[in-house]
């Protein structure tokens, strides 16, 4: 922006008297605003407190500053400013639809790709502040706008022009912004936090952002496998954890802005973060479900489904449980004090990894014996398909609970849910809680296989199992340990046997009797 642009004199000197200040205010240009952008801003658009900083950064990236500061300066007061061209046309800046950035046609001075579309995001400000002021050097001299929701409406209202006025070397370059009497407080540890994962694609030398004199820093993904894969307006980059606690939603972004949290329902596991180049709604909370967000959304659900799965320690760990409380649940349905309209046999992962298991009953107890599996899987399809995936294929008929409980059945099935916090997190507990842990979710399971309605009835039967699973329980650890500590003790007394024997010098291998008979008769 030149000063002649604001300006009918364009030979001012900086030493100019006070009544050459008063002609120069008196010639300042008027920016007008279009109507309805306060409805338009006012509706829900942006959520949270952060967002407005959220918008200014973008404006500052698109300015192609390479470095934002945010500085908080009481509970009253703040302000951000960046070292990029400056605001070159008012104008532009305040009205809606009509902003610099259609004209470059998506891309900055510079190339950057352009984070902003529909040029309302500035005024997001007045969510959380009652009066802006707005200074930017974009030449030889600073112009200044003061703003607050009264005039802006008056200008909206009545056409009431809002005046841009010289402040002349108030700033050596760059924007500044000052939020002045703020509406609702906030943490800047939160502030730091938001603004380090909303920008951390675009977080480089390049493109610095300073909250309080800290640098933001983007957060590095966990340890895991890594899937990554590009395409037309789209960068994905999943991980896999290795850990349980790293097991996060997505990071979706649109040209480096985060745009929204999900977790991919059909990888409830996954982490990461998608990059698009698509269009947003206002207030950058979701995407416009158009024909080019279609064929994205596609392209990343046929890239989640070739994902192959991998086994978790957690997962690993969870099945080691189960197949002992198969053993110990079988027991416990021949002696529990509840009706049972069939004997079962209880089949755990590891006998049916070995083989497609299947007990061989007589024609005549079939009827009268029923087989069950204890497996994990999780939730493969949509809630209302009713599906799960486990380590034998896709369980159609799966019941999936309407509150995402860690148990899933079928009618031979009982399906711990491995996507579920409750048993993804059984990794980080003790083994004999972990198994005590899973007792209630196997007992609650098998009571949803006999279809109890009454839910006193289910609790009551519930507790009765899980009671007769317990006194088993014990038993069998003491059966497992015993038979540990005589396999240890085995091993250890043939190690000392083998220890003590005297080393022999090898002989020479005898030839067979019937060669050395041959040889004599010769």
């Amino acid at each position: 922006m030149q000063a002649s642009k604001y300006s009918g004199n364009n030979s001012v000197s900086s030493n100019r008297s006070t009544s050459s200040v008063k002609i120069m205010e008196k010639q300042e240009v008027r920016v007008k605003l279009s109507s309805g952008i306060m409805e338009e801003l006012m509706d829900k658009a942006y959520i949270s407190v952060y967002d407005p900083f959220r918008e200014l950064i973008a404006n500052s990236y698109d300015a192609n500053a390479y470095k934002v500061r945010i500085e908080i300066e009481d509970e009253h007061g703040c302000y951000v400013d960046d070292d990029g061209y400056g605001i070159s046309d008012f104008n532009s800046f305040l009205t809606k639809g009509m902003t610099e950035k259609r004209a470059t046609q998506g891309t900055s001075e510079s190339g950057r790709a352009l984070i902003g579309e529909k040029g309302l995001g500035f005024l997001s400000v007045f969510k959380i502040a009652k009066e802006v002021d707005v200074y930017s050097r974009p030449g030889p001299q600073t112009w200044h706008v003061h703003l607050t929701d009264e005039i802006i409406r008056n200008s909206i209202d009545n056409g009431v022009p809002i005046p841009v006025e010289d402040a002349g070397d108030f700033l050596t370059y760059g924007t500044r912004v000052y939020l002045r009497k703020l509406k609702k407080s906030f943490s800047v540890a939160k502030l730091y936090e938001y603004v380090s994962v909303a920008f951390s694609p675009i977080l480089t030398w390049q493109f610095r952002i300073l909250v309080n004199g800290n640098e933001a820093i983007a957060p590095e993904p966990p340890a895991g496998i890594l899937h990554e894969k590009s395409g037309e307006g789209y960068q994905i980059s999943l991980v896999d954890p290795y850990k349980v606690e790293d097991r996060k939603p997505v990071r979706f972004y649109n040209r480096g802005v985060l745009v929204k949290r999900e977790v991919i329902a059909r990888r409830p596991t996954l982490t990461g973060f998608v990059n698009t180049d698509l269009t947003l709604v206002t207030g950058r909370g979701a995407y416009v479900e158009d024909d080019q967000y279609h064929k994205f959304k596609k392209a990343l659900d046929s890239f989640v489904d070739g994902i192959p799965d991998t086994p978790h320690y957690s997962n690993v760990l969870v099945q080691k449980s189960l197949n002992k409380l198969a053993r110990v649940l079988e027991k416990a349905l021949s002696t529990v004090d509840i009706p049972l309209p069939v004997e079962y046999k209880i089949v755990n992962e590891q006998q049916l990894a070995q083989a497609p298991f299947q007990v061989d009953l007589p024609k005549k107890m079939k009827e009268k014996i029923k087989q069950i599996k204890i497996i994990t899987g999780t939730p493969r399809l949509p809630r209302e398909v009713r599906a799960a995936k486990t380590t034998f294929g896709t369980v159609k008929e799966a019941q999936l609970s309407p509150s995402d409980l860690p148990v899933m059945t079928t009618s031979d099935s009982i399906i711990l849910n491995l996507s579920h916090p409750h048993i993804s997190q059984l990794a980080t507990i003790p083994g004999t809680y972990r198994d005590l842990t899973l007792m209630t979710f196997v007992a609650e399971g098998f009571v949803d296989l006999l279809g109890t309605r009454n839910k006193e009835e289910y609790k009551e039967m519930t507790d009765k199992v899980v009671r007769e699973m317990l006194k088993l329980y014990g038993q069998e650890i003491k059966q497992t340990s015993s038979q540990e500590k005589k396999l240890a003790n085995s091993r250890q007394a043939d190690q000392a046997a083998s220890a003590q024997e005297p080393q022999e010098e090898p002989m020479e291998t005898p030839l067979p009797s019937s060669s050395v008979s041959s040889e004599s008769h010769e």
